[in-house]
């Protein structure tokens, strides 16, 4: 489903939030899941809708961009290194350190309401945000998305 194409960071190293939505949207590019304007997409869009989250026990951020820049629906998955700094969702002016990311390349719209409508619930449950942050291959978050639903 979503999580299938492996777009996987465990330990992702990013300087800041740009570094790190880069990384990740140049992944799916080369693997030909997204055009060449996903990555400015990206990046414009979280300047104007910031995508953190202030949840506990890791700050998570969801960026995503418009479907006409998706050729195949996928999730990029990176766990940081080190925490960068978001804007807070809704609230542009507050920031959030983030830990975890979850990026977006959906083509439909009932594909991102429904997927967002899980992630937010999985967001909530702070032993499984803590499982994600754990997992340190791709085996390991394969075992847990298939356990939470979401491969």
């Amino acid at each position: 489903m979503f999580f299938d194409k492996k777009i996987t960071f465990f330990d992702l190293e990013a300087t800041d939030r740009k570094d790190a939505l880069r990384q990740m949207a140049e992944s799916l590019q080369a693997a030909d899941l997204v055009s060449a304007s996903f990555e400015e997409g990206i990046l414009k869009r979280e300047e104007t809708f910031p995508t953190g989250l202030a949840v506990e026990p890791y700050g998570v951020a969801i960026p995503h961009t418009d479907a006409d820049k998706v050729f195949t629906p996928q999730i990029a998955f990176a766990s940081l290194k080190n925490p960068v700094k978001f804007q807070m969702m809704g609230n542009g002016n507050e920031e959030v350190d983030v830990s975890l990311i979850f990026m977006l390349a959906l083509k439909k719209a009932e594909d991102q309401l429904t997927t967002l409508q899980r992630l937010m619930e999985i967001f909530q449950d702070q032993a499984l945000l803590t499982e994600f942050a754990a997992c340190k291959n791709q085996d390991q978050l394969e075992r847990l998305l298939s356990r939470v639903g979401l491969e």
